[in-house]
């Protein structure tokens, strides 16, 4: 009977503990360690959102380059389809496929090619991991076209599992290459 008493007791104090964490959604921020915050330019780093934009963007890659802007919208080519991002979203976390990340900054869309990756989104900021990535205005047409025509030859001719998975991930970079670049070229 004992035992029956004190193993509710200790299910009542975790389910608490979760039922706590569940409902706010994150641990407080002041236990939050310190390669979030510097990701997220918490030191010190001021930010300041133009008049019409309401959200951070902020697309980082192992190398320690990135974009941050703000903007209005931001659309992500997540692992279960494309996922628009609006001012106040709800606390998430998604991962991303190879493919074009557009925001809206000022009125106007602007591609950005990303191969893989997370995507956080919290308090109006948007924190986004990635693999690599390329701006739009850096990749030229003819090139991206004749990349997505080699990829799709490679691809015709693989014959093992692993040249099919190669050659797939090479179809998804060049046709998001070839996506984001038509997308510029037309303007």
């Amino acid at each position: 009977m004992a035992r029956m008493s004190m193993l509710s007791l200790m299910l009542f104090g975790l389910s608490a503990l979760f039922a706590q964490r569940a409902f706010v959604g994150t641990t407080p921020r002041a236990r939050r360690s310190v390669l979030p915050r510097r990701a997220e330019g918490e030191e010190g780093e001021e930010y300041v959102a133009a008049a019409g934009d309401r959200l951070k963007l902020k697309v980082l890659s192992p190398e320690g380059d990135g974009i941050t802007v703000a903007c209005s919208e931001v659309i992500l080519p997540s692992a279960t389809g494309q996922l628009g991002i609006l001012a106040n979203h709800a606390p998430m976390m998604s991962a991303l496929d190879t493919g074009v990340l557009r925001y809206k900054e000022d009125g106007a869309w602007k591609p950005v090619v990303v191969l893989g990756g997370f995507a956080t989104v919290d308090s109006n900021q948007l924190s986004v991991l990635v693999n690599d990535f390329e701006k739009a205005d850096e990749i030229d047409v003819k090139d991206a076209q004749k990349e997505l025509d080699s990829a799709t030859s490679m691809m015709e001719k693989a014959e093992t599992k692993k040249d099919k998975l190669e050659a797939t991930s090479k179809v998804k970079k060049a046709a998001a290459r070839l996506q984001a670049a038509m997308f510029t070229s037309k303007k």
